[in-house]
């Protein structure tokens, strides 16, 4: 019970969260969503980085959205609020749309595709694409992209990594550089990476890497390349089968350069199916325009106190005892430096 909301159901519940359907009590009548994280102790300064984030979160104003409106603590519970939809996620549906075909899959990865270009047209990496985070009507098919707070971070989650519903629900969709063993920045390209392993699961019905042990599992995403779609499912166009691929790329320079060139493949693929039932082959990725800027890890004009740092360091390892101070504004660069 959270005092000052009525809860009428439990939707969901994972080792992590459990999520509800709610009423705030004399409030209004529309329904939302209530999601109770369990046994989450959060120091001042995570409560105000989370609170920031959602405050950010509050420039993607779309239908195909749905951020979070309020964080709170009441009656030992940490929550977090979101508008209510009446859908279901997509994993219900995942393994049904490679049976429904592409009449299905076209029109729901097209508006995968809008929707991604919009959080990352407004600076945001979701860091969480999967189908557990993607609401469907099962009527319409129109989407909702949830859960914008969640990003994985192997190295926070360690203790979750061997529970069988995290490797099957979350660590199946990671991109290689969000397991923290590549030197490469988590950015827009690892949401692209995630979204190709969706289409993956929805055109085929299965998931291209998939192993009980997370360690392995992690491998293949580092290492292993996915079979084809089109052998996987034969009678799916090479064209699909070659968009997929390249969003699932190991390198991230080498996946779409936007979810804005993604959807005009999608949508010229939707639209030579719907026209004439085949969808003809072209290069993926073709379209000319803006690409964001990638980030290179690397620290400049900091030789003198890195000088500095290492010969405390040398001084310690070999026997004395030492300390340093570092001080500087947020942002700045301390955590990088040491």
């Amino acid at each position: 019970m959270i005092s000052g909301y009525e809860i009428e159901e439990k939707i969901a519940e994972t080792s992590r969260s459990a999520i509800y359907k709610a009423y705030e009590t004399g409030v209004s009548k529309s329904p939302i969503v209530i999601k109770a994280l369990k046994a989450i102790r959060m120091s001042e300064h995570s409560k105000d980085q989370l609170m920031q984030r959602i405050e950010r979160l509050k420039v993607l104003d779309h239908a195909l959205l749905i951020v979070p409106g309020y964080i709170g603590v009441k009656d030992g519970v940490f929550y977090i609020t979101r508008d209510y939809y009446d859908g279901v996620t997509l994993d219900n549906l995942a393994e049904g749309f490679s049976e429904m075909g592409l009449k299905a899959f076209l029109p729901v990865a097209c508006q995968l595709a809008h929707a991604l270009d919009l959080i990352h047209k407004a600076g945001i990496v979701h860091g969480g694409i999967k189908p557990h985070n993607i609401l469907i009507n099962p009527q319409t098919y129109e989407i909702r992209i949830i859960d914008f707070i969640s990003s994985l971070d192997i190295k926070s989650v360690s203790h979750f990594i061997h529970d069988p519903s995290f490797v099957r629900d979350t660590l199946s969709y990671t991109s290689p550089e969000q397991t923290g063993r590549i030197n490469h920045r988590v950015g827009f390209a690892s949401d692209l990476y995630s979204l190709g392993i969706v289409f993956y699961e929805m055109l085929t019905g299965c998931l291209p890497f998939f192993s009980v042990d997370p360690l392995e599992l992690i491998h293949s995403h580092l290492a292993q390349e996915a079979p084809p779609v089109h052998e996987v499912k034969p009678g799916i166009p090479i064209v699909l089968s070659r968009i997929t691929a390249k969003l699932m790329h190991k390198e991230p320079g080498k996946r779409y350069k936007s979810p804005a060139g993604l959807l005009t493949d999608l949508t010229r693929c939707k639209n030579e199916y719907e026209a004439a039932g085949t969808i003809s082959q072209f290069p993926p990725d073709s379209r000319t325009g803006p690409r964001w800027g990638s980030f290179v890890s690397k620290m400049v004009g900091r030789d003198r106190e890195t000088g500095e740092i290492v010969a405390e360091y040398e001084k310690a390892a070999a026997g004395e005892f030492r300390s340093m101070f570092i001080s500087g504004l947020p942002g700045i660069g301390k955590t990088r430096l040491i």
